[in-house]
């Protein structure tokens, strides 16, 4: 799915899934440093296990996105349905079917 996004050179359009929207997300995260995302030591993170992209488990990457748009949002479901952050490489995959309303077709 085609999204834009925030990079270090600002906003690109990339072609994302669950896994490369988890590992965007972890570089933007942190201020888009390959080393840092690789030594993250925030465990508690629910990206955690998924920020280099060695662990398969689809559901689970799913789920813990999720958790992380839930966790941004305090934990209010009915905010995460109308995040208006559409810039995140989460933000197409914050429900649980994808949302394509932002999707660049091209």
């Amino acid at each position: 799915m085609k999204m834009q996004i925030q990079t270090k050179d600002g906003h690109i359009v990339k072609n994302l899934n669950r896994r490369k929207a988890i590992r965007e997300y972890c570089l933007n995260c942190s201020g888009f440093s390959l080393k840092i995302v690789k030594d993250c030591v925030i465990k508690e993170c629910d990206l955690y296990p998924y920020r280099i992209g060695d662990y398969d488990n689809s559901e689970d990457r799913s789920s813990s996105i999720r958790k992380k748009c839930l966790n941004c949002c305090n934990n209010h479901k009915p905010e995460v349905l109308k995040c208006t952050t559409s810039n995140c490489a989460l933000w197409a995959y914050r429900k649980s079917g994808i949302d394509r309303s932002l999707e660049i077709k091209s």
